[in-house]
């Protein structure tokens, strides 16, 4: 095989919500090659997503392969590798990556088909046991917005005790959130991320992060939490059942530590070299962030300061909003503060849209026209994508109707977009999506048009609502760093923009590949504190890492004309009545 003329390379794999990407990086931040394999997902009734870690693992070892030949590098270049995946959970039995066996989720098989031994990130099973850990009103809630949302681990873990029988559950010895599921798979060590287990598994970990009598050190699990809310059996275990880490002796990782090698059997998996240096893993969102907010304009490395002023937002199936700060400010409904799950010595705070691209996607696709769309799409010169399609079709709408903008397409037509709940900024799974002002000239191509325009401008306005939340409590936010599918949508980008009348950088290795850019430079942290030995000190390392292997490519900029400030500013304030007008309904209805 023929070599890259470089020496250090860093390896990413980031495991999205429907496929497996690995990307390789230079010491300079140059992106060598990327390459995607896509994975299924089963939806055996409604609200449940169902994966399979064997199937995921098989699509990484393809992808990393891929991506070696692609850019012509031979295994022993990989100096260090990260990994990044969804906040999905991943049921095993006890023992070594090469004996210990996935364990079923899934009713529909009365938990027998063990192919299916993931509950996805977006699985909405477990509202019973979020409402139930909610009402608990423990203080350790404070640090997820004084709501537990049943996109987190610990009410998926309580469905799972509650719907099996002793046996079904005792044959689970452990639960991994994504992320550490690959890093153990990849080392044989359970080590988990500080960032999976603070953020979606109520860990304790630095200063002011709720009071609980049972915590270590100020660090640890919440015994009396876990109690309090029905997981007694597994306090009673030293939590040994949660990603195989009790409260004695044991630590987690910050974001890229290096936390081991890969085993010989990983490597042959990956095609790589055994002892290969593995990272702490990160969840996608948080790959994203370190993708992006470290990123140099126009050659010049922003200060930790001024990075503390750019908001992430990772845009995929779902948005992530990621914020830092270097003390903790508490917002309701906004998950976090979080102590170091980025950068060591920084708070996050993280909001979040439940659906998005996924939105755009399900609103689109059920369209009556969108064959039609699709069809012209294709057979455009040259053919373009159904979306940049309708991004066209949208101006010359608007030119048709001798508009300024196609901003003013949707001056009759208003959405909200909580059609999978909202996550921020007000945690309430209970929200649905709702749509004023269709007509019956709302099944044509134009009316298509206009309908997804009017679904990335509910987005935007939702994303206003946490951007306006954030500010409030304390916030400074200057610049949005956007990553993701969507951040390639040229009108996505614009709109969101001119909603938020904020400046929104654009990745320099391209938003799609930002996240798998983030988890290789986490690869890159791995092989720096690797040299550096086990207990020395992270501070520093991510950071210096990111501001050298990142850039922007471009700003885009908002349009501040009075006129459509005014006429966004109008849809904001419908969207809000919109959002409390269905409360009232609701109230209605339950009487």
């Amino acid at each position: 095989m023929a070599t890259a003329s470089i020496n250090k390379v860093f390896l990413g794999v980031d495991v999205g919500s429907g496929s497996s990407r690995a990307a390789l990086i230079t010491d300079t931040g140059k992106l060598l090659a990327i390459h995607s394999t896509p994975f299924s997902t089963s939806r055996p009734a409604p609200d449940y997503f169902e994966q399979s870690s064997d199937e995921i693992w098989a699509s990484i070892c393809t992808s990393v392969k891929a991506t070696l030949q692609l850019a012509k590098v031979d295994p022993s270049q990989i100096h260090g590798i990260g990994f990044d995946a969804t906040c999905s959970l991943v049921a095993y039995t006890s023992g070594t990556p090469e004996t210990a066996q996935p364990v079923s989720i899934s009713p529909s098989s009365n938990f027998e088909d063990h192919n299916h031994n993931i509950i996805m990130w977006c699985d909405h099973r477990a509202k019973d046991q979020a409402i139930r850990i909610t009402e608990t009103r423990h203080d350790i809630l404070k640090n997820i917005g004084g709501v537990m949302s049943l996109e987190m681990e610990l009410p998926k873990t309580l469905w799972l005790q509650e719907n099996m029988t002793k046996d079904q559950w005792n044959r689970i010895g452990r639960l991994f959130d994504l992320p550490d599921f690959l890093t153990w798979k990849a080392t044989g060590d359970y080590l988990p991320s500080r960032c999976s287990v603070v953020c979606k598994w109520c860990y304790k970990a630095g200063p002011e992060s709720g009071d609980s009598s049972s915590h270590h050190n100020n660090q640890g699990w919440p015994e009396d939490f876990l109690r309090q809310i029905g997981l007694g059996e597994i306090a009673d275990g030293d939590c040994q059942k949660l990603c195989g880490v009790g409260n004695e002796g044991q630590r987690v990782h910050f974001a890229g530590e290096h936390i081991g090698g890969l085993t010989e059997q990983a490597a042959k998996d990956l095609g790589l070299v055994a002892g290969t240096p593995v990272g702490g893993a990160v969840i996608d969102a948080y790959a994203g962030a370190i993708g992006t907010l470290g990123a140099r304009m126009n050659g010049l490395s922003p200060t930790v300061d001024e990075a503390r002023k750019r908001i992430s937002m990772i845009c995929g199936t779902s948005s992530c909003h990621l914020v830092m700060s270097d003390k903790p400010i508490f917002v309701s409904g906004i998950w976090g503060p979080f102590h170091g799950v980025m950068l060591p010595d920084m708070w996050v705070a993280e909001g979040g849209q439940s659906s998005t691209g996924q939105l755009i996607d399900y609103l689109t696709k059920s369209h009556p026209a969108y064959s039609e769309a699709v069809e012209r799409a294709s057979s455009s010169k040259p053919a373009v994508s159904v979306y940049e399609f309708l991004n066209q079709h949208l101006e010359t709408v608007a030119k048709k109707r001798a508009l300024t903008s196609i901003a003013y397409l949707t001056k009759r037509l208003h959405m909200t977009p909580d059609h999978h709940g909202n996550r921020a900024p007000f945690a309430d799974e209970t929200m649905r999506g709702s749509i004023s002002g269709l007509d019956l000239n709302s099944n044509t191509l134009d009316g298509l048009a206009i309908l997804y325009l009017a679904t990335i401008q509910a987005l935007a306005l939702g994303a206003r609502q946490i951007l306006d939340a954030l500010c409030v409590a304390g916030y400074t936010i200057e610049k949005i760093c956007i990553s993701g599918g969507l951040s390639l949508n040229r009108i996505f980008v614009k709109v969101l923009a001119d909603v938020t009348q904020f400046p929104v950088v654009l990745p320099g290795s391209g938003g799609d590949a930002a996240v798998v850019v983030g988890a290789a430079v986490c690869g890159a942290v791995a092989y720096q504190s690797s040299l550096t030995g086990s207990g020395t000190s992270m501070d520093g390392l991510l950071w210096e890492a990111m501001a050298r292997l990142t850039e922007a490519s471009d700003v885009i900029e908002p349009d501040h004309d009075p006129a459509l400030k005014r006429f966004y500013e109008n849809k904001f304030r419908i969207v809000e009545k919109m959002q409390q007008d269905q409360r009232e309904f609701n109230k209605i209805m339950d009487e």
